[in-house]
Parts: C-alpha cells; structure tokens; sequence
C-alpha cells in the first residue's frame, strides 16, 4: 500500500526479524498520521538528493529497538525516524547535500555500518548532525572531514 508516491507501507515495515513483523505494523498503524508525515519527508530527501532512497528501518517497536541495540530514546520506536541508503548515488555525497540544502531535521545521521553508511533521519527540533563510525557512538559532524 502506497504511503506516498515513493514509499510504501510495507518498506517502512520492513525488518529482517520476522517475529517482529506483526508488532511492527500494529505501531505504525496506530501512528498513521506520523508515518505519512515521515513519507512526506523521505520524498523531500529523495528530490534533494535525486535518487530513489532505500529504506533499511523504519517503524520499531521497543521490544525490537532493543533486541538490535538502538538507543532507548529512539525516534524509530516514537514513528519519528527512518534509516535509509541512496540507490544512485553514495551516503556520504548524499548526506552533505541534505546538510547544505538547509531542509529541517531533528537529527541526521551519517552512520557506519560494516563496509557503507546508512543515513538516519529524524524529526523532532534537535538540528543536530552527527558522524557514527562505530555502532553507539557519535559526534559532532563536520562538513569538511570527509572533504566533500
């Protein structure tokens, strides 16, 4: 079903632990109006960075969140945050054309995980950037460190 004309239901679902699958859908049927407004925002990110945007995480309940070791203050578990990869082009180039675009977010992540990054996008009025070279640890993100 789709959300948006980009995102559907079902990738803002998605979850590689099956067992999960029925509480995941029960939390963002009870968050329709905050799924659609993170669609809206992934169809923002998806024109700013002109690529089809893949999207690894979305909707969490708590009792998943914590079995993959997200943060207890997780965006993910309040229906407010989606990780996601770029299809055509790499994380690294996407991620600094959303922080210059000056597109409102409440978090944005560029995370390192295994050989990639992943991009994290929440809402929320934090406007914080953030670099992850290691699962759980953060810092403060600087433009010219990667020397994009």
């Amino acid at each position: 079903m789709k959300i948006t004309p980009h995102f559907t239901f079902e990738e803002m679902t998605t979850t590689d632990h099956k067992e999960y699958k029925s509480s995941v859908e029960l939390l963002a049927k009870e968050n329709t109006d905050k799924l659609t407004a993170l669609c809206w925002h992934l169809e923002a990110l998806r024109a700013i960075v002109q690529s089809p945007l893949v999207i690894t995480s979305g909707v969490r309940p708590k009792e998943l969140n914590k079995k993959i070791g997200g943060s207890a203050t997780s965006q993910h578990i309040k229906v407010e945050a989606v990780d996601f990869i770029p299809k055509e082009k790499s994380a690294i180039m996407s991620f600094n054309e959303i922080c210059k675009s000056g597109y409102p977010f409440g978090q944005l992540i560029l995370e390192k995980r295994g050989i990639g990054y992943i991009i994290h996008f929440g809402t929320g009025t934090k406007r914080e950037m953030l670099y992850s070279s290691k699962l759980g640890k953060y810092e403060p993100y600087d433009l010219s460190k990667l020397g994009v």
